[in-house]
């Protein structure tokens, strides 16, 4: 038997929880800080991953882009896919993070 239990009861638990042990004075201020620490540690893993690959092959993904035209291994072309796909990841989560900080201003 499955029990669902839904996203906003669970982050209200977690919430209370924070707030219970004063870690923090409201609910809202508990969930902004989750949701800012989670998205922000997607931005440093992107981040990580980008860094991995820049440091494996000593180029930025345009120059490696130019290098393998016409000449790239399965290997580089894995490598390839997977900067590509964590640099659009990188844009963004960074957009959600800045979006959440812009959403906390208001």
């Amino acid at each position: 038997m499955t029990v669902t239990t839904s996203s906003t009861t669970i982050l209200n638990k977690v919430a209370s929880s924070l707030v219970a042990t004063q870690k923090y004075a409201t609910i809202e201020e508990a969930l902004w800080e989750l949701a800012l620490t989670t998205v922000r540690n997607k931005v440093i893993y992107y981040q990580r991953r980008i860094r991995k690959l820049e440091r494996k092959y000593h180029t930025d993904f345009d120059s490696f882009t130019i290098h393998l035209k016409g000449r790239a291994t399965p290997a580089e072309e894995d490598d390839w896919l997977a900067w590509k796909s964590a640099r659009r990841m990188l844009a963004d989560w960074r957009k959600a993070y800045r979006d959440l900080l812009n959403e906390r201003a208001r």
